[in-house]
């Protein structure tokens, strides 16, 4: 009889732990990712999303972010995990004891008026900002400290050029890189975009057309991550399955 009750006792007791273990993996908290509106706009946010859900069993709840913004919410812990393309801005995370684990890269495109006034077409995107600077050509720049903002700056940067200095020729948007593409659209203004957003999208924005690219826009994207449990996702993001999204979404993956 004795014997029976604790086998009893067992098997309820059992049956209540693991009651209790598949209530908490149910009321798991997400995984706050922070990423660039880029990742987003370009249609690969959703896509990958589920890859990396389906591979690490954890839930994610995806933020999209310029990448400065991006920065300064893993930075205050308001989220866990990031997607950036800003380096510069990377490495200060990693003096902090973040991880940077770079995955795929495509190119920073100049996209402007279908007639071309700068006539910048088929040259270096440094070239073509010194056209547009000197006619002063209508430019849509995002304004936003995003990690695309900072190509921007750069390349004004390596002409020797400051964008606060210029003048009504060049609009600031505030904005992700979508809206910002439609507003230069509207406008027949020039503007540099990532590659994905812009060819997931050019079929929406007839005002506009591909002018060039050059090594200078080479766009690397990196996974951020500080707590040891989300080294999983690092990992998940090298699998084929990830890299053949990747593909799809018309960035390059890279090779660990």
């Amino acid at each position: 009889m004795v014997k029976r009750l604790l086998r009893v006792f067992l098997v309820s007791f059992l049956i209540a732990m693991l009651g209790l273990t598949a209530a908490g993996c149910s009321n798991q908290r997400p995984v706050v990712m922070v990423t660039t509106t880029s990742f987003r706009d370009s249609g690969l946010a959703g896509a990958l999303v589920q890859v990396l859900q389906k591979q690490t069993g954890l839930k994610i709840s995806l933020v999209a972010q310029g990448s400065g913004a991006a920065v300064e919410m893993l930075k205050r812990g308001d989220a866990d995990v990031g997607i950036t393309h800003a380096p510069t801005l990377e490495m200060q995370l990693t003096h902090l004891g973040w991880h940077r684990v770079p995955f795929m890269q495509n190119y920073f495109y100049l996209v402007g008026p279908k007639q071309d006034p700068a006539r910048a077409k088929s040259l270096t995107l440094t070239e073509a900002f010194r056209r547009i600077y000197q006619g002063k050509f209508l430019f849509v720049s995002r304004g936003d400290q995003s990690g695309t903002h900072m190509m921007e700056k750069a390349l004004w940067g390596l002409l020797g050029l400051d964008p606060d200095t210029f003048g009504d020729w060049y609009i600031k948007t505030q904005a992700g890189m979508l809206t910002s593409l439609q507003i230069a659209n509207e406008k027949g203004a020039y503007i540099l975009t990532d590659q994905s957003t812009w060819l997931r999208n050019r079929d929406k924005l007839p005002q506009l057309d591909f002018i060039t690219t050059s090594t200078e826009g080479l766009n690397t994207y990196s996974f951020l991550y500080k707590d040891a449990r989300y080294a999983v996702l690092s990992e998940a993001f090298f699998s084929k399955e990830a890299q053949q999204i990747i593909r799809q979404f018309q960035f390059e993956p890279l090779e660990r």
